[in-house]
């Protein structure tokens, strides 16, 4: 695949101004400018091209850490162990308690998919707050044309 599919890797977060954005009052919208309003969408469509590659990489970490489990117990096993433990799932249980190697992935794995719960739907609300700047954008510039729609009908 080519690199440049991944130039989104390049996206560089400032997180001092990102924190601006999490941190204003609604009730201050009134005193930031068009172009202030424009910076925060910008800022959050950034971030959220970075926190969408972040799931992916995690997703991506997750599937690595669980083919390496499932294929340290296919190497380990033989059929007398496999009618041992009865099914694969016992047997990668057995193994994974006892193995302090692939206990410590399977609790990375843990890990990673309780993060990616604490993440989950988080792209859709800051989707949402986007298309609120702009909706706010948007308002003003209908505002703006009113009242020099309005001012022309007057001037005549």
């Amino acid at each position: 695949m080519d690199k440049e599919v991944f130039s989104f890797n390049k996206i560089k977060i400032d997180h001092s101004f990102l924190d601006q954005v999490w941190e204003f009052s609604p009730n201050k919208l009134g005193s930031f400018s068009n172009e202030q309003i424009s910076k925060f969408a910008v800022a959050l469509s950034q971030y959220l091209i970075y926190f969408k590659s972040e799931q992916n990489k995690a997703r991506a970490e997750i599937t690595k850490k669980k083919r390496f489990l499932e294929s340290a117990v296919a190497l380990s096993s033989d059929d007398k162990t496999l009618k041992k433990y009865k099914t694969k799932s016992a047997l990668m249980e057995y193994m994974v308690n006892t193995n302090p190697d692939l206990n410590k992935i399977s609790n990375d794995i843990d890990m990673l998919n309780l993060e990616l719960i604490k993440m989950e739907g988080m792209d859709k609300v800051v989707g949402e707050y986007i298309t609120t700047l702009k909706k706010e954008l948007s308002r003003r510039e209908q505002e703006l044309y009113t009242i020099r729609s309005e001012r022309r009908s007057n001037g005549r």
